[in-house]
């Protein structure tokens, strides 16, 4: 092997095997990351209210666009079962989540527009609050005060303390 590495011009063929090797390794990995680009993570009617929520709980930490998933996990104890119940919630997000100083969630805030399904939300609210967490919906067409959502969040807080 090394004897043909010392042949005239098989040194510079072995760089450019080496070279169109890696090149089409670049390529093909690249085939498969796909094509992507930057989407807003709210829309402006959903900013408007993240900035009503931060003026109504100044002292709260607000988390647009959770994951369901880093709320809650299926709690069966069938394997088969817990993994249809997390499925069931993969793709699902919180508009809103509220949590205090201490990064305990206080609630979870939906902002329903036309596309809510009524069903579905209860049901979503069901799950949500199997595991603990209070579901808070508004209307996207109403737009309550700030006094309304800190009565609305930390009214029911000082009640169920």
């Amino acid at each position: 092997m090394l004897d043909i590495l010392h042949r005239p011009g098989m040194t510079v063929v072995l760089v450019l095997v080496v070279i169109l090797g890696f090149g089409a390794l670049l390529w093909s990995s690249s085939k498969k990351l796909g094509k992507y680009r930057a989407r807003a993570l709210m829309t402006d009617n959903e900013l408007e209210f993240f900035y009503r929520l931060s003026r109504a709980l100044p002292q709260h930490l607000i988390f647009p666009q959770v994951s369901l998933q880093a709320l809650v996990e299926a709690a069966s104890s069938d394997k088969k079962t817990a993994e249809a119940d997390r499925l069931r919630i993969a793709q699902q997000r919180a508009d809103y989540v509220i949590c205090d100083p201490a990064g305990a969630i206080v609630a979870v805030i939906e902002l329903d527009d036309r596309t809510h399904d009524s069903k579905k939300d209860a049901v979503r609210d069901l799950r949500l609050k199997q595991a603990g967490i209070r579901t808070v919906r508004y209307l996207s067409k109403r737009r309550p005060s700030i006094a309304d959502i800190r009565q609305d969040i930390l009214g029911s807080v000082a009640e169920r303390s």
